[in-house]
């Protein structure tokens, strides 16, 4: 028999309210006198039986049945929740988000951090980097390794094309794609799975090829492709040899379709291309023996290069296949070579984490609030007879539960918004991957160790703490419970401050980058000219001239994000050849004129002179990097071209700001690879009236190629495609750091709230009005935002002056960033608590005195 008055003087009242029978638990109940008994179990407190309660309760039993532990936990866990459903919600969704975002970043990481690593040769691949940044070699470099360079198994060749071919087969649509050539051992160097055909074939001989499974269904739907005739830009045909599988996402080359060297040679090679050591058009990758050291071939590839050019290869390298992606070279305009920016990913992978700790935060606070309520129960199961262990372990076990069900709803939400991330953000999520063993362990073991480590401390306080101390609640840590979750609040507020700070100075990066480039972007179209354009290029000037809609017209093969040329060499400075290497790209004079470039000195080209068809102009940097005092008159050959500068420009972002300016060269020649239309501001109002009848004009010169018009300044955007999905990523990430921060704030709110409902109903009795009540209640917010803006501001200037250091050129970081974040911290959380304030102190005096 088990007598409760043992319990304490106080237990001589109602039995439930010391004895808390009703939180135990069961799935039967009965009602006495008013007072609610339910079944406890006895796996969980290790005994069974009947027992009758003494004194004037006698007759009430206590009965014990036995059931499995785990139905226990889950019953535990939803009357739990359903008492507390608006914190217990709030605790569930932070988390699940806060996986959510863990879920895709590891997933994007693994994959971005495993880039090139499914390649057989992978460990013996590397490219050739001539010199910092410039990863164009020449033609020529090939025969020259293979002939005077021990250790290396293999030599090849890879470039692209210098306008998007147009693939046709035979009564089909013409599809624009892409294109890559390289030498015969490509398939050596680089795995694809190749699912029909012969593939080392289609790189031996020329006009063949080799295309994706995706391709091949374009051109030629379920019909077998091997064998097949496909037009390249409707003048060369090419037979298809292979089909392979598409490309792996984590690999820095993309293609969709691969040909020989000698098919390049055909359809684009020009004189010099490959035996001219100033010609860049090439890609250069080796294969090396096992036991060939690099850094000896480096040294021996130095050694082959000729006297004139030397100079330029002092600081070539071999760049290993898998670090590829992440090297610290850009590359621009490149169609089918990619890179990642490591930098970005690390700061993606420490913002999840910071919405994780944001999380977490809110689960200790809110699940060590919610204990307190149980202090009791857990007193009344010490009495019948549970052991700590088997407390300890279902405290452990609900704990567990819970993040599993975030967990599970997190694989739910990332699987569900797989394509919303992908087009937002530019993040890759595979799910197979969180299908496979791996990650169910890795996650499995994750939630264990995370529901363990911030649970243990204060299961361990219940379960160890006395059963008398249980029921009286003397299990007290005050001002070290306070203080604690004060802490963990303020950790919050200095995260949130950080992200809103450091997405902002994005934002802020991104505007500059793309506002500051010295040329103008206003008001222009771009027409990609198609194979039948050019060669009706002047018919096209003229149709469109004759518009009133449009104010002048160029020719140019530089267009933002497109690749531009590099070239080396040989120009006589002060009596000293000297070798040049400086990007350049081919422009007619409206296009100086259209751009708004500034002369610094000489003249600009004219194409109503005859004698300035080889006229060049170049940058202030081309001057200044190799010591050019007096350029007018100088001059240098390529190929069987004599150039000759006339004037100096000032220097202007052609490429994104984040790389240094190179030394340019215009040239003023005949070849363009699109069509530049200024229109006038006024003819706005009827805008795509204005493009769809351009478009109309230039289908009409092409009747077999798709023509493609886009606008001048979002091709620009696109140019920072890769700092605008990072300030997308970055926001998106900030964005949830606050609001499950707020959502933290607001349930220790309705805490605080309920505990000092009695204060604030005498408070309000003695006179105290409503906006008095509201500010005692915000008060320690404010001081908790003050105290995490003073943490956060150095921190985040730290942070972002580091992130600042990777650009060329950047913007400046101003002290209002720091301030907006502070503000716009205090007001989101002062809005998050202020309703709850209100409540708590409109509530009717009289009900709050009752209260409990």
């Amino acid at each position: 028999m088990v007598d409760f008055s043992a319990f304490g003087s106080n237990c001589s009242g109602n039995i439930a309210d010391y004895c808390e029978l009703a939180r135990l638990e069961g799935s039967s109940e009965e009602s006495y006198r008013g007072t609610q008994v339910r079944v406890i179990y006895p796996k969980l407190l290790q005994m069974e039986g009947t027992y009758k309660v003494s004194g004037k309760w006698s007759g009430i039993q206590i009965v014990w049945i036995k059931f499995e532990n785990m139905i226990y936990i889950f019953k535990t866990i939803l009357r739990n929740f359903a008492r507390r459903p608006l914190t217990n919600l709030i605790n569930l969704f932070g988390l699940a988000v806060s996986f959510t975002l863990v879920i895709i970043l590891s997933v994007y990481c693994y994959s971005e951090l495993t880039t090139d690593k499914f390649h057989n040769n992978g460990k013996r691949v590397y490219m050739y980097r001539r010199s910092v940044g410039e990863i164009y070699s020449p033609g020529i470099l090939k025969e020259t390794i293979d002939k005077n360079v021990p250790g290396v198994e293999s030599t090849i060749r890879i470039t692209g094309t210098w306008e998007a071919p147009v693939f046709q087969a035979e009564n089909r649509e013409p599809i624009k794609s892409d294109l890559m050539f390289a030498d015969e051992d490509f398939f050596k160097f680089f795995t694809y799975k190749v699912i029909q055909g012969d593939a080392e074939s289609a790189l031996k001989e020329p006009l063949t090829i080799a295309i994706t499974e995706t391709l091949a269904k374009k051109l030629f739907g379920p019909e077998n492709a091997i064998g097949k005739i496909i037009k390249l830009n409707n003048n060369t045909e090419l037979t298809v040899l292979a089909i392979i599988k598409e490309p792996k996402a984590n690999s820095c080359l993309k293609f969709s379709a691969i040909a020989s060297i000698s098919t390049q040679k055909i359809v684009q090679g020009q004189d010099g291309e490959y035996t001219d050591w100033g010609w860049m058009d090439f890609q250069t990758f080796l294969l090396l023996n096992k036991e060939t050291n690099y850094k000896e071939t480096e040294k021996a590839i130095l050694s082959i290069v000729p006297e004139d050019f030397k100079k330029n290869y002092e600081n070539a390298k071999l760049i290993p296949l898998e670090d590829i992606y992440f090297s610290k070279f850009m590359l621009y305009g490149n169609d089918y070579l990619v890179f990642g920016d490591k930098k970005k990913v690390l700061l993606l992978v420490l913002s999840a984490a910071l919405v994780l700790i944001i999380a977490l935060v809110n689960f200790i606070n809110i699940t060590s609030s919610q204990w307190l309520g149980r202090i009791k129960q857990t007193g009344i199961m010490k009495i019948l007879g549970a052991k700590q262990s088997t407390i300890l372990l279902n405290l452990l076990s609900e704990s567990f539960i819970f993040f599993l069900a975030a967990l599970l709803i997190a694989i739910y939400l990332a699987s569900s918004a797989n394509l919303f991330i992908m087009k937002y953000t530019g993040i890759h999520f595979s799910r197979e991957l969180t299908y496979s063993p791996a990650f169910i362990l890795i996650s499995l073991v994750s939630i264990l160790f995370l529901s363990l480590i911030f649970t243990i401390i204060q299961a361990l306080r219940i379960s160890s703490s006395k059963a008398i101390d249980n029921l009286n609640n003397t299990i007290n840590s005050g001002k070290i419970n306070f203080s604690f979750n004060t802490i963990l609040i303020t950790i919050q507020f200095v995260i949130a401050i950080v992200l809103i700070a450091f997405t902002t100075l994005v934002q802020k990066q991104v505007r500059f980058g793309s506002n500051n480039l010295g040329f103008n972007q206003e008001n222009i179209i771009g027409i990609k000219l198609t194979p039948q354009l050019n060669q009706k290029s002047d018919v096209l000037k003229k149709l469109l001239l004759e518009r009133s809609s449009i104010r002048e017209l160029s020719f140019t093969n530089y267009y933002p994000g497109k690749v531009i040329s590099q070239w080396g060499v040989e120009m006589e400075i002060d009596g000293e050849k000297k070798q040049l290497d400086f990007d350049t790209f081919n422009a007619d004079a409206t296009f100086i004129k259209m751009m708004g470039l500034q002369l610094v000195t000489g003249r600009f080209y004219s194409d109503d002179l005859a004698t300035d068809k080889e006229k060049i102009l170049v940058n202030e940097t081309f001057c200044h990097k190799y010591n050019i005092t007096n350029p007018l008159s100088k001059g240098f050959t390529m190929g069987k071209r004599t150039y000759e500068i006339v004037g100096v420009v000032k220097d202007s972002h052609f490429k994104p700001v984040s790389q240094p300016i190179n030394p340019m060269v215009i040239r003023n020649e005949q070849n363009a690879s699109h069509c530049l239309v200024n229109l006038q501001t006024a003819s706005f109002s009827s805008l795509s009236e204005v493009i769809q009848d351009i478009k109309a004009t230039a289908s009409e010169l092409s009747p077999s190629f798709p023509v493609e018009v886009s606008f001048f300044n979002q091709a620009v955007e696109n140019m920072y495609e890769s700092e605008l999905r990072f300030r997308r990523t970055f926001s998106l990430f900030a964005g949830c750091a606050i609001v499950i921060c707020c959502l933290g704030i607001l349930a220790m709110s309705l805490f605080a709230c309920q505990k000092r409902i009695k204060e604030i109903g005498i408070r309000k009795i003695n006179g105290s009005k409503v906006l008095e009540v509201m500010l005692m209640l915000n008060k320690d917010v404010i001081k908790l935002v003050a105290v995490a803006f003073l943490i956060a501001t150095p921190t985040s200037w730290y942070v972002m002056h580091k992130w600042l250091l990777n650009y060329a050129y950047r913007t400046e970081l101003s002290w209002w960033i720091f301030v907006l974040s502070g503000l716009l911290a205090l007001v989101i959380a002062l809005l998050t608590v202020s309703w709850q304030s209100w409540r708590a102190a409109t509530r009717n005096p009289v009900e709050a005195l009752r209260y409990e």
